[in-house]
């Protein structure tokens, strides 16, 4: 008995594998990065209070530009809302930590741009109260890169922000 066998060919497998290569350097066209939103920010210089207080977290600058240059710095806008019975005003803290130093402090309704996630912390930006300045965060930015003014920026707990807009 005689048996006959198909030559091999290499056309599938290179097939398959200029599919794989041309899937894996597709440009995401969302500019997706959703993990990176919650990569720990760099590690910004220190501010005096939190070198008086060996204890403190060192601050960490908000991170803008995740959705890519064809979208805007920060992806959302919300309003801080529901803050607990007695506290007119939200912490806005210098890290994403409650050992962190407080900067400022927020209004109920207060307008924010949310521009970065890490763990239960939103990385904000916000115009100073009482002030109609634009904060640069509704037009793109070429990279991923820290948030360098004109408006206020700072670390708030995720649960006393509400998303409106993003």
């Amino acid at each position: 008995m005689i048996l006959r066998t198909r030559p091999f060919s290499f056309r599938p497998l290179a097939a398959l594998a200029f599919v794989s290569l041309a899937l894996a350097s597709c440009d995401n066209p969302r500019g997706d990065r959703a993990d990176e939103t919650r990569i720990e920010p760099e590690t910004i210089e220190a501010s005096p209070e939190a070198l008086e207080d060996p204890g403190a977290v060192p601050p960490r600058a908000v991170l803008i530009g995740f959705d890519g240059p064809r979208f805007d710095a920060c992806a959302g806008y919300g309003l801080v809302r529901d803050l607990p019975d007695g506290n007119p005003t939200l912490p806005v803290r210098a890290a994403p930590s409650r050992e962190s130093v407080e900067v400022d402090r927020i209004g109920q309704g207060q307008g924010v741009s949310m521009c970065q996630q890490v763990g239960d912390w939103i990385g904000i930006v916000y115009a100073p109260e009482g002030t109609e300045i634009s904060c640069g965060t509704n037009s793109p930015v070429s990279s991923v890169r820290a948030y360098e003014g004109p408006c206020n920026q700072g670390w708030v707990d995720e649960n006393f922000v509400k998303l409106v807009a993003g």
